[in-house]
């Protein structure tokens, strides 16, 4: 019980430290653009995804290991989408918005926002989950919970696809 507790802080104490936290550069990038942080997103996302993936497949068996990299992998999704929103600066707005008059940039510019705050708390949230999943018992965890977060994930994504 004591280690569960012991590595639940572990875990924890990282998930609630962003500050140290930066959304990634390749090398050779001067700055954060839009590309970065769709690839980021991509990239520091799919640990999550391949815990989803692996709770339905029975030859693939899920470990403490996969979900604390995803843990941590999503800690940095999340840096990524909290820069944009700090520093909202035309290289990470939709690049569709360069072909639009001022006023409906302007809106592109607002909803892009509004979801890309609300897909960081979705990350949040997604992140915790799986540290509290991690500090659960084995025989305890809600496994099923975590799949329906990453097909909630899919559906945002596919979503701003469509929309932005």
């Amino acid at each position: 019980m004591i280690s569960r507790i012991l590595l639940a802080i572990a875990l924890l104490a990282p998930a609630m430290s962003l500050a140290q936290v930066t959304c990634p550069l390749r090398n050779g990038e001067s700055e954060l653009t839009i590309n970065r942080v769709m690839r980021n997103f991509g990239k520091y996302t799919v640990d999550a995804e391949t815990v989803a993936r692996k709770i339905g497949d029975p030859w693939d068996k899920l470990t403490d290991k996969d979900i604390q990299v995803a843990v941590e992998n999503l800690n940095i999704a999340i840096a990524c989408a909290d820069a944009v929103l700090v520093n909202p600066t035309e290289a990470v707005l939709p690049t569709k918005g360069s072909l639009m008059d001022e006023k409906a940039k302007a809106e592109l510019k607002e909803y892009y926002l509004y979801f890309m705050d609300d897909f960081k708390t979705f990350l949040i949230e997604y992140r915790d989950l799986l540290a509290k999943t991690l500090a659960t018992p084995e025989s305890q965890r809600d496994l099923a919970a975590i799949v329906a977060k990453n097909q909630e994930m899919n559906d945002k994504v596919n979503h701003a696809h469509k929309k932005l």
